[in-house]
């Protein structure tokens, strides 16, 4: 599929959308009754969202990707009583759409990702394991901040946290065994409706005020000579989680800056530039943004001024999808902090070993 072709897919996106959604509703007459006026056009939003997932599963050449999406979104659907077959319809009313709109030899690449995506449905839906597993050493820790957050109690959960640093419980033990583990479960909470936006957000807020006040322990490690600079890709709004990547750079002994969401490019190379940064290190965490990656590296890629610089991508999407970091031209992937402080220097001493 060439980028011309996909263009075409996105461009014609609400076309698209507004056929799939009216064969849904002519199949299914008793739909209009279920969820109204104001169901289906939320019905329209999400096949826009759901055709722009298969442009970008389609740039990139995976069909992994949007089953791995698809997958997700009937686990989701599912916890709303929104039943699998209605997923299954959408795939055959996607085919349709896109025979009808792009020709039959477009809808004949796509039959190729929505088979994927039929296969992978075959697997359980239901809601999955927890993320505060018994493997986790500060389990009970986790699950206690996570019930003191949803009813609420911000106040007691950062108590709770000062008193385990007081303990002597180490601030990459609780990124890591608590605040990673409970943002994960949040999610998942979220996906399985065990909870509300509204829950999703506070929780969130509350974890990075708390971390904030972590600081003071987080920048008071020797320096090794190394700079990362990390963000989200434009367009992003979800920063947690690099924002933690950043902080186990900074408690490794890293100069680190962190750029935020949502950073303009030319804003991100000047910095680049100006730090003298070691390695890039770029969160993403909807899979419509991946095309956006790719992108942006390789116009960082063609400035001779960073020559030298790795490149490290993060995210859901490349959780779901191990291959999906080579595809965008970054020089590794890491599934969480630990990990990619590791590969982090293990990319620097390689690079520094070839000058």
């Amino acid at each position: 599929m060439t980028a011309f072709d996909v263009q075409l897919l996105t461009e014609k996106s609400g076309e698209l959308a507004k056929t799939v959604v009216q064969l849904h509703f002519e199949h299914d007459p008793s739909l209009m009754e279920r969820y109204g006026t104001a169901g289906k056009a939320r019905c329209y939003e999400d096949a826009v969202y759901h055709l722009e997932c298969l442009a970008e599963a389609l740039t990139m050449e995976l069909p992994d990707m949007y089953a791995n999406y698809i997958l997700w979104v009937a686990a989701m659907l599912k916890a709303r009583n929104i039943p699998q077959k209605d997923i299954h319809h959408s795939l055959d009313f996607v085919e349709v759409a896109i025979r009808e709109l792009l020709g039959s030899e477009f809808s004949s690449v796509v039959k190729i990702y929505t088979a994927a995506a039929r296969e992978k449905l075959k697997e359980n839906a239901n809601a999955g394991s927890t993320f505060i597993t018994d493997e986790n050493p500060l389990h009970r820790e986790a699950n206690a901040y996570l019930e003191y957050l949803l009813k609420g109690k911000r106040k007691e959960a950062s108590l709770m946290i000062t008193k385990l640093l007081q303990e002597g419980i180490s601030v990459k033990a609780i990124y890591q065994s608590i605040f990673q583990a409970t943002q994960y479960e949040v999610g998942r909470l979220w996906q399985y409706n065990k909870i509300t936006v509204a829950h999703e957000h506070f929780c969130t807020a509350a974890t990075q005020q708390i971390m904030s006040s972590l600081y003071h322990y987080i920048f008071s490690a020797t320096r090794n000579g190394k700079t990362l600079v990390a963000c989200s890709i434009a367009g992003e709004l979800h920063e947690m989680g690099i924002r933690m990547v950043t902080d186990f750079f900074e408690m490794d002994g890293w100069d680190t800056y962190y750029l935020g969401a949502n950073v303009k490019e030319d804003h991100l190379e000047a910095t680049l530039i100006k730090y003298k940064a070691d390695v890039l290190a770029l969160s993403v965490s909807l899979p419509t943004h991946i095309s956006k990656v790719a992108a942006l590296i390789k116009r960082i890629r063609c400035n001779s001024d960073l020559a030298n610089l790795k490149i490290m991508v993060g995210g859901f999407p490349f959780l779901n999808n191990p291959d999906l970091w080579q595809r965008v031209g970054a020089d590794a992937s890491a599934k969480n902090a630990e990990q990619a402080i590791s590969k982090a220097n293990e990319l620097v001493k390689s690079s520094n070993e070839k000058f």
